[in-house]
């Protein structure tokens, strides 16, 4: 027997006449994933988006932003120098204590003045920045490190820290030559925010840099490591997925649509809505890269054309 299958229990149990054979399933070992307790930023400035912290047993953890006295560090200025700090004990179980800090502190929306537990789940408020302990598993840590790696890759837009469309003419025709070889689907989704000249004359310029730098991090922090994501130019971004069909990009855009659309704007400034209109397509055979992308973009603007803040597929 395989070390990875657990045994199948079978008894027989009379009844009506007849034996019944009654079986236990095995139970998955997927089920039995160790998970590590993880502090993530969910909302807050676009360079803390997707920070994380690994929590261990009996730790004392200043959160801050002082680098030199906290370990658990956040940029934003609505932060102070030493503004909570996070304990556990030996059970793994987490308190978290506000430090007299300017903005405060709250769990799951309720202001703190006392050592407070913090359960896989809760949402912790630093200031101005959305943290929330979560449990992951090794995997999901193994994610969100080739994540930040991406965040700090050479050549990359310095807003967005995506590829920039030096991409699209240097390492695109060899991706499209390998999946053409190795006969592999291959779709594109592209991505345009909606109304965003709008923000910009509302909001100012930078908070629409910050949309832009929270926007790329969502989908970095959603899509696969083969996937990549490319600044095509002011707030459009084009994503690349290899060995993905057209029914499972269209999910793709999606999923990210949803996320961009639920993201907590409102911390950014108050009353802010941001929507994405995603066109989506699949590669077809010998079909030039040129007229690839002008077959994404004409769905992306028939996305806008037909309401904006949706997904539309090319024929």
């Amino acid at each position: 027997m395989s070390s990875d299958r657990l045994p199948v229990s079978i008894a027989s149990l009379a009844g009506d006449g007849e034996d019944t054979v009654k079986i236990t399933l095995p139970t998955s070992r997927d089920d039995r994933v160790e998970k590590v307790p993880t502090l993530k930023v969910v909302a807050g400035p676009g360079r803390d988006m997707l920070r994380f912290w690994t929590l261990g047993t009996d730790e004392r953890m200043i959160i801050g932003r002082d680098e030199r006295a906290a370990a658990v560090v956040l940029s934003d200025v609505t932060v102070s120098k030493r503004h909570a700090v996070l304990t556990t004990d030996d059970s793994g179980a987490v308190m978290v204590e506000d430090l007299g800090s300017t903005n405060g502190s709250a769990v799951n929306g309720v202001t703190i003045d006392r050592p407070t537990p913090l359960h896989p789940g809760d949402d912790l408020e630093i200031g101005g920045v959305l943290l929330r302990l979560e449990m992951l598993s090794s995997d999901e840590l193994a994610h969100l490190d080739r994540v930040k790696r991406r965040l700090s890759e050479a050549g990359s837009d310095p807003l967005t820290c995506l590829r920039t469309r030096r991409y699209l003419e240097e390492e695109l025709p060899a991706l499209v030559a390998r999946i053409r070889q190795a006969g592999r689907p291959m779709c594109c989704a592209f991505l345009d925010l909606d109304r965003f000249k709008s923000i910009n004359d509302t909001y100012g310029h930078q908070v629409g840099d910050e949309v832009l730098a929270r926007t790329s991090r969502i989908i970095l922090g959603d899509v696969r490591e083969q996937d990549t994501a490319v600044r095509y130019g002011g707030e459009e971004i084009v994503l690349f997925m290899p060995d993905t069909g057209r029914t499972e990009a269209v999910k793709v855009a999606e999923r990210l649509r949803r996320k961009i659309a639920d993201h907590h704007w409102y911390r950014t400034a108050p009353d802010l809505r941001v929507t994405a209109s995603f066109g989506v397509a699949q590669l077809r055979p010998d079909e030039s890269i040129d007229a690839f992308l002008r077959r994404v973009d004409a769905a992306m603007y028939r996305a806008k054309a037909t309401g904006k803040n949706r997904v539309c597929a090319a024929d």
